[in-house]
């Protein structure tokens, strides 16, 4: 069973030169496999996204730029929360995991690397049912 604690921040180093180079190198620094590679813009400022868990995704959160607050929580209701608001900062958040975003600024840009290819039927979207199920 998936913890808290399985949640990680993680730190990508940026190289300066003319502006900053952010190398991510799957195999070293992604603790998976990426099948799946999207990103999320123009939400407007401090609503919240996500609002789900997945089944067996994992994913890593990377916010290019703004600030974003993610939520993260077990089924035992433990929570941990991460502003994630520089590029070289991101989170893992393994399967299992409740999350969600709050978007406080609406020039935020969320890049998402994920474990699966989308599938409806990896998603738990009500709270209850994820506590439940885990």
């Amino acid at each position: 069973m998936r913890t808290i604690q399985d949640v990680k921040e993680l730190n990508f180093p940026g190289h300066a030169e003319d502006g900053i180079l952010v190398p991510i190198e799957i195999e070293k620094q992604i603790p998976f496999e990426v099948q799946r590679v999207f990103y999320v813009y123009g939400v407007n400022s401090n609503k919240a996204r996500g609002l789900h868990a997945h089944h067996v995704t994992e994913q890593v959160l990377i916010c290019l730029s703004g600030s974003i607050e993610c939520v993260c929580k077990d089924s035992s209701g433990a929570e941990k929360r991460i502003v994630l608001d520089y590029p070289t900062k991101g989170l893992y958040i393994p399967e299992m995991i409740w999350d969600e975003q709050v978007y406080h600024s609406c020039n935020s840009i969320l890049l998402v690397l994920s474990s699966t290819k989308y599938n409806p039927k990896d998603y738990i979207h009500d709270f209850k049912q994820f506590k439940n199920e885990s």
